[in-house]
């Protein structure tokens, strides 16, 4: 850095020696010799230097008095062990804020899943049934009805069709079917299906707004509307013993209420021979339909219908007897 300081001075003279007045080149004016001009360098005053500030003297090393011991006086009864020692008031530590802790999520159990409703309908089976018309017995044809469910839900259908000689002169099927949900008040319908040569009729169930909609109209109904294939197994589960039952019924076609009377218990003659079953009435305009409800413990029995009767407005009588019984448990 000196040497940096005395180029710059020595540059800053030697501008000034060429630019300043009094400096001109010999012969450009004067005839006359240039005058001689004497310089003399001379050290410049040296820089005043300040005067020199009183330093403060330094205070004089006091040792600082350390602070007594405070020790607590012995109670007259010992202290808890985990009791703390007393500390002087000038001597307490600053409080620390106690830390938040996080407490640990609540966890909800899982819910238990809803347990099926109990049935007295076995869980799977299958009945056939061998239909005969007028007093004689005369066979025209067969019935078969298969059913399941695992207490949430239930799948019901029967398929009818003409045999043997009443096939090939008036061939006919009808395929009825029913769905819907197992409750502790028995089965709640949802869609009914009427299917049969030329036609289909149709009943669904709405049970949040308690209506059953068919044939392009709505009507209200109420806990207990049944279908008209799931009627006889709701009556297999409330199994009644006397007294009459009121039951509304959706066909398809129209809603109507079915009132059911219990005739009592009478024998019914099978292909496997007699059984013991309830009898129930009722009525449907000019038909009347009767069916006997098996009773005992037998796998032939079980509260199942063993004989279904349609009497029309003519007279004329349909029975079907059931000739085959296919029933499996599965809970």
């Amino acid at each position: 850095m000196p040497f940096v300081f005395a180029l710059v001075a020595s540059t800053l003279i030697h501008a000034a020696a060429l630019l300043g007045p009094g400096w001109e080149l010999p012969g450009v004016n004067d005839a006359d010799p240039p005058p001689t001009i004497d310089a003399v360098l001379a050290r410049p005053a040296a820089r005043p230097q300040p005067a020199p500030v009183a330093q403060p003297e330094p205070r004089p090393h006091v040792a600082k008095p350390r602070l007594p011991r405070v020790v607590a006086a012995a109670p007259e009864a010992a202290a808890p062990a985990s009791s703390p020692p007393a500390v002087a008031p000038d001597m307490a530590p600053a409080e620390t804020p106690p830390v938040a802790v996080p407490s640990a999520p609540t966890i909800e159990p899982p819910l238990a899943p809803a347990a099926p409703a109990r049935s007295a309908l076995p869980d799977k089976g299958r009945v056939r049934y061998t239909i005969t018309r007028g007093e004689d017995g005369f066979v025209i044809g067969q019935s078969v009805h298969t059913w399941q469910h695992d207490g949430f839900t239930y799948k019901l259908q029967s398929v009818t069709e003409t045999t043997g000689l009443a096939a090939l002169f008036k061939p006919a099927r009808v395929v009825q079917s029913s769905q819907g949900e197992v409750t502790t008040d028995g089965l709640k319908p949802r869609e009914f299906r009427h299917e049969r040569v030329g036609g289909l009729d149709t009943a669904n169930f709405d049970w949040a707004r308690n209506v059953v909609a068919y044939a392009g109209r709505e009507d209200s109904i109420a806990v207990g509307a049944q279908d008209f294939l799931s009627m006889y197994y709701q009556l297999v589960l409330l199994a009644p013993k006397s007294g009459a039952l009121d039951m509304p019924i959706a066909t398809g076609r129209k809603l109507e209420s079915y009132r059911f009377e219990v005739l009592g218990e009478e024998a019914v003659t099978l292909a496997a021979g007699e059984r013991r079953a309830l009898r129930l009435k009722t009525r449907s305009g000019n038909d009347t339909i009767e069916l006997w409800l098996g009773v005992g413990n037998g796998a032939d029995r079980r509260g199942l219908p063993l004989k279904i009767r349609f009497t029309d407005r003519k007279g004329e009588i349909f029975d079907q007897i059931a000739d085959e019984t296919d029933i499996q448990e599965t809970q």
